[in-house]
């Protein structure tokens, strides 16, 4: 399982950044891809009619897959049905118009609440304004939050150190 958010639009002026808006995948499946934004989903009738293909009498996609036994074919040929499908669906079908899917983070009061409230699990000290740390919690935390620090986030030297003696 990996983290569900994909960076959908970077909202810039010039070079100042302003916001990021976050696509977050509900994760209906149990995939961190259930709404498609790499790849469409198959429908079932779709999935039927690549395994179908293997053995048609007209269009026998086996020939193309000598050698590679049935369920490998079967997934190569889903695969370029959903490559065909990212490619030939409009744009507003596509993930990134999920906007009941979004997190707007505004980067300026993102890095306010890292400069003036997190700091180092390690050291103790503060992070520069615009630091990026290291953060040892898979899924990157909760981010920095009011009043509290982040847990888990050191500077990039303090980790090595921590890393050092706890191998």
């Amino acid at each position: 399982m990996h983290d569900p958010s994909t960076l959908a639009f970077d909202v810039r002026i010039g070079k100042f950044r302003l916001a990021e808006i976050w696509h977050i995948d509900p994760e209906t499946d149990g995939d961190d891809d259930s709404c498609g934004w790499a790849y469409p989903r198959l429908s079932d009738s779709e999935m039927a009619l690549a395994r179908s293909l293997i053995y048609d009498e007209h269009d026998n996609a086996r020939s193309w897959f000598k050698g590679v036994p049935d369920s490998d074919a079967v997934y190569c040929i889903c695969q370029m049905f959903r490559i065909y499908k990212a490619h030939a669906r409009p744009w507003w079908r596509h993930p990134r118009w999920h906007i009941h899917h979004w997190r707007i983070k505004i980067v300026s009061v993102f890095k306010f609440k890292r400069w003036m409230f997190s700091r180092c699990a390690y050291c103790g000290g503060r992070f520069p304004w615009g630091y990026d740390p290291t953060c040892t919690v898979w899924s990157g935390g909760t981010g920095p939050l009011w009043f509290r620090s982040q847990k888990g986030v050191y500077h990039h030297e303090c980790y090595s150190e921590f890393h050092h003696e706890n191998a």
